[in-house]
């Protein structure tokens, strides 16, 4: 036993817990019946904040509903494929609940690192298979792995769940499906560093009237990071042009030109005087001559907008203003 641990003759307790009630500063030693202490794995990486990944939902949703219509185009039967939810876990974690044997697709993601690991139950990949070949669907083989000719045949199915992960980053940034490899078994696949931590996406599949059943997707941290910086910087990008919109908007429209009309004050006359009205007649306007400069009206869009006098600039008339309305700005 070491001799940290040893009880003391006086009270029983170890000198361990007798030195921390003494001194509350320094660390207890782990009693050899408490939790124990667990070597720190360097190779695993923290996990992701939630509030991070719900931003890859929108496209998860959308993989999903593009394996859907593809999976029902190729078997002809209506397949619902939904997003249900993600962990994250280490591959090592994932891979170990993964029936064996079973059936796994992988490929890497070009032009990022790791490899994306699909997980297709037998019994699922068996009833596609049927559809897929004119069958019925309701002979369900009672086994647990692919024959060599299904296994021959399965890249055909394993092609449209593939060709529908690309498209939906399109917006986001360049990708493409490189090597496909399938397997009966999880336990020996790599998909990057020992102790990579994956998100694993579920996903649920009804096929016609048939009972639920789900397939997962397992996209390990070095993939899954650079797609969320990616949503991230196109999320901010798309704040940034909001913003430069409105200041360009605003731009514009003080640009816009504007007629301002320099114009007399109205005069009130009967429909009878302006019916009487004819070249060469005089209009008396209500300003006496010896009150000073004329004040004159300045419209805008029919608003008015302030006041301003006729003044002589060089050899042309100009209109010098003496008020102006105050406006309220939003």
């Amino acid at each position: 036993m070491s001799p940290l641990l040893a009880p003391t003759p006086a009270t029983g307790r170890s000198r361990a817990a007798s030195r921390s009630t003494a001194d509350d500063n320094r660390s207890p030693v782990v009693a050899a019946d408490s939790t124990r202490a667990r070597a720190f794995d360097l190779l695993r990486q923290e996990t992701i904040e939630r509030a991070r990944l719900r931003r890859l939902q929108p496209v998860l949703e959308t993989i999903a509903h593009r394996i859907g219509s593809s999976l029902t185009s190729a078997i002809r039967q209506p397949t619902h494929v939904e997003f249900v939810g993600f962990e994250q876990k280490t591959w090592e974690e994932h891979s170990s609940t993964l029936p064996d044997p079973t059936f796994v697709s992988s490929a890497m993601l070009l032009p990022l690192e790791g490899r994306v690991v699909l997980h297709v139950p037998v019994q699922l990949v068996l009833t596609l298979f049927d559809f897929y070949l004119g069958g019925d669907g309701l002979t369900e083989p009672d086994r647990s792995q692919l024959t060599e000719i299904e296994r021959a045949l399965v890249g055909a199915l394993t092609d449209i769940v593939w060709n529908e992960i690309p498209p939906p980053f399109a917006t986001l940034l360049a990708l493409s499906i490189g090597m496909v490899q399938n397997s009966s078994s999880a336990l020996l696949l790599q998909v990057g560093r020992p102790g990579i931590m994956c998100l694993v996406v579920e996903l649920g599949v009804t096929i016609g009237d048939g009972e639920p059943t789900s397939m997962s997707l397992s996209l390990p941290l070095t993939v899954l990071t650079p797609v969320l910086e990616h949503i991230e910087r196109h999320q901010s990008t798309e704040g940034m042009e909001g913003r430069i919109d409105r200041k360009e908007a605003r731009r514009r429209i003080l640009a816009v030109p504007m007629e301002l009309k320099v114009c007399y004050p109205p005069i009130h006359l009967t429909p009878t005087e302006l019916l009487g009205i004819r070249p060469g007649d005089v209009i008396h306007l209500d300003q006496e001559q010896g009150d000073g400069p004329f004040e004159l009206d300045l419209v805008v869009q029919d608003t008015p907008f302030g006041t301003g006098v006729l003044v002589e600039n060089g050899n042309k008339v100009a209109c010098t203003i003496l008020t102006k309305r105050e406006t309220t700005h939003g």
